[in-house]
């Protein structure tokens, strides 16, 4: 059974004996010279926020330092977890919608951007940020960028270092991905899509255990979702139920 704690923990163990050094999205925005080879453990807290603080600390307790983007909503913006989250030494970000939560009104947006990036640091530093998919809205919210403004400008004036979709270059770089409870980047991804020429599509954990046993990447971004990831088994299943209904009527949008 696959995404459970017990699991991660097998996938963090191969990726430590791939002797591959772990960045932080901060720390690799920070390098002039981006490594050649490396592992950044990303956590996209949708929601169920005590999920990833069972997450980090499980990271910790293995030497490992991971980037967790919270949405700005009242049910994942919970201060306490922020905060023990980032005083395991992992870095915290900002997991923005703004451009959906305004209706695809960019200056109101930028306003809503800034005012919730402005809550988050009253707990933390953020000094990156990722959108939010939102599947069922119509807008993408890194068209927030698209403004008569300067992306770089903006990120500048905001003291963003990088936002992990629009300022990395994937095209080396596995991306794998726990979207829609599978290890495809395509089945049931609708808009948190990188452009690579590196195939990290797997059928199942076996296959996606099998290449990090084999040290098949040199380049990783692990985007995992904390949410699907526990051991209780009535709640594992109620997450499978809940993310096959989202899959289906993402198929069907």
């Amino acid at each position: 059974m696959d995404f459970t704690l017990s699991n991660y923990r097998e996938y963090i163990d191969l990726i430590l004996q791939s002797n591959l050094e772990i960045y932080s999205f901060k720390k690799f925005f920070k390098k002039k010279q981006k490594p050649s080879q490396f592992v950044i453990m990303r956590h996209d807290v949708d929601r169920k926020p005590h999920r990833a603080l069972k997450m980090a600390k499980l990271e910790n307790q293995m030497d490992i330092i991971a980037t967790y983007y919270f949405r700005s909503k009242p049910h994942t913006l919970k201060k306490e977890i922020i905060e023990e989250i980032s005083s395991l030494g992992h870095e915290i970000g900002y997991h923005y919608e703004s451009l959906s939560d305004s209706n695809g009104n960019i200056d109101l947006a930028l306003i809503d951007f800034k005012k919730n990036l402005d809550k988050l640091r009253e707990f933390v530093p953020i000094d990156t940020i990722s959108m939010h998919g939102r599947p069922f809205s119509k807008y993408d919210n890194r068209d927030i960028w698209k403004s008569e403004h300067n992306h770089e400008k903006l990120l500048n004036e905001f003291g963003i270092l990088g936002e992990v979709y629009l300022d990395i270059d994937y095209t080396d770089i596995a991306y794998i991905n726990d979207t829609g409870r599978n290890w495809s980047s395509n089945q049931s991804n609708k808009r948190d899509k990188i452009i690579s020429q590196v195939d990290c599509d797997f059928f199942d954990k076996y296959d996606l255990k099998k290449a990090l046993k084999e040290k098949k990447f040199q380049k990783i971004v692990f985007q995992i979702h904390p949410e699907r990831w526990n051991e209780n088994g009535f709640s594992w299943v109620q997450q499978y139920f809940f993310d096959s209904v989202v899959n289906i009527v993402k198929k069907i949008i």
